[in-house]
């Protein structure tokens, strides 16, 4: 049977479409999931919360899209097996809904930053990054003003900063890009940079493919897919 991966959209964001594109180069039954349909255990292996704007920021980055139902069960259904990677907007959506820890300010600098960065990879975290591909940098685009990430030291006990900026893009604590936390028997995997928008060569970078790779080789093993 197939893996079933799903792309959550919502009102307002804009990172469905490239999540979509860059899944599909995978055989899996690939779903865009609607934010007001409730999603239940066993619907997903993987789940992508998508970059964008939701519900046009309103109030906080992300603290409108934390009521959706999609989102009402999203405890259970991680710790029943799915895996979900919240990509910029995604991430501080997961931030709001308390599935990670921590908080996000606006950049040091004030501004909106757009470019290609440099990012190294820490740690083997399920299904996403495989031992052997720690130590590797990966140049992946990032696009956001809410992206400085802080979280306290009794917070992060239960956090892996599985990815880092090469330099000290927006002081984020221990420029952290990426964030990951085991929950039950899946995870949540939240990110600032876009791996969606750097998956394929005829975009002039693919460094992004890792992370979905390395899930769909994951989840095949498990004999999900």
């Amino acid at each position: 049977m197939k893996s079933r991966w799903a792309v959550l959209k919502f009102p307002g964001s804009n990172g469905e479409g490239d999540a979509l594109k860059a899944l599909s180069a995978y055989p899996v039954k690939l779903v865009e999931h609607w934010h007001e349909d409730p999603i239940q255990v066993g619907d997903y292996e993987l789940l992508i919360l998508p970059g964008g704007f939701s519900y046009g920021d309103y109030l906080r980055a992300g603290a409108i899209a934390k009521h959706a139902p999609a989102l009402k069960n999203l405890h259970e259904v991680i710790s029943e097996g799915c895996h979900v990677m919240g990509i910029c907007n995604g991430f501080q959506i997961l931030l709001e809904a308390r599935l990670i820890p921590g908080f996000l300010q606006v950049n040091s600098s004030l501004k909106f930053i757009s470019d290609m960065v440099d990012c190294h990879l820490n740690h083997a975290v399920e299904p996403w990054i495989r031992k052997e591909d720690c130590g590797k940098r990966l140049k992946l685009p990032v696009a956001h003003r809410f992206g400085n990430y802080q979280v306290s030291r009794v917070d992060r006990s239960e956090l892996v900063a599985a990815l880092t900026y090469e330099v000290d893009l927006n002081s984020s604590v221990d420029q952290i890009a990426g964030v990951y936390r085991s929950i039950g028997r899946g995870s949540v995997f939240a990110m600032m940079p876009h791996p969606e928008r750097a998956a394929f060569e005829a975009l002039g970078a693919n460094d992004g493919r890792l992370f979905f790779d390395n899930a769909f080789e994951f989840l095949s093993e498990r004999g999900t897919s």
